[in-house]
């Protein structure tokens, strides 16, 4: 059994249930929005110490805090019920998963108080943030491999490169004119995944590797999206 199980019914649960759901937000495996509250989920297949460490962190900044574990076999047994005690004590949340049912049942054993944050931390704010600027929900939670993880900037990078690919070349002013991508001089000039090159003083192109980006599956969804997107704007 590995993490990433765990998401997609959690997943499914929370978008039913009205929850606007993102995966791997800023080294959180879920972090959704749901009636302007920014709710944090850690996932483990099983209740640790490093799961309890995360959800201690994530209270920091989140306005509530679950931990999210494969379905204990029994609730009655002593090392489940201290479990509970202690995420009760810290007001952390428990979401389980039934993996070993065809049905994968999530329920929502424990529910932190409804309490309002001491403060609002940069943290919070930049979590809110990557939130409100991604476009897809492409993501798997509990994922190990970070190069692959759709975030918002990297959404606008393969924006960025649908559009060279469109139209061949350009300058960051006019790229972000017709096209509204605002932090087009910043991705040109950073040029962080080598997507770009600078054919003269201003004006830029696809580089190979550029190219061989938009050919691959690994952002499919993505490439697939913003191909579209430019389409409408040219």
């Amino acid at each position: 059994m590995k993490e990433t199980q765990l998401y997609e019914p959690i997943k499914d649960y929370l978008l039913k249930n009205g929850y606007n759901v993102q995966a791997e937000v800023k080294n959180c495996d879920i972090a959704c929005i749901f009636e302007n509250k920014l709710i944090i989920i850690e996932m483990k297949k099983s209740f640790n110490l490093k799961l309890l460490y995360q959800a201690m962190d994530r209270k920091a900044f989140a306005d509530k805090v679950f931990v999210a574990i494969n379905r204990p076999k029994n609730f009655r047994k002593k090392e489940v019920k201290h479990m509970l005690k202690i995420l009760e004590n810290m007001d952390i949340g428990l979401i389980t998963v039934a993996l070993d049912s065809p049905l994968k049942t999530v329920e929502i054993v424990l529910e932190p108080q409804d309490k309002p944050l001491k403060r609002k931390t940069r943290r919070r704010t930049t979590v809110l943030n990557e939130i409100e600027r991604r476009n897809l929900n492409t993501n798997i939670g509990g994922s190990t491999k970070k190069e692959n993880i759709l975030t918002a900037y990297r959404e606008q990078v393969i924006f960025l490169a649908c559009a060279l690919n469109k139209i061949e070349k350009g300058s960051p002013s006019n790229i972000k004119k017709q096209f509204n991508i605002q932090n087009a001089s910043y991705i040109l000039q950073n040029n962080h995944y080598g997507y770009f090159d600078r054919i003269e003083r201003g004006v830029y192109t696809l580089s190979k590797k550029g190219k061989d980006m938009l050919k691959s599956g690994q952002f499919k969804e993505a490439i697939k999206y913003y191909t579209k997107e430019v389409e409408k704007l040219v």
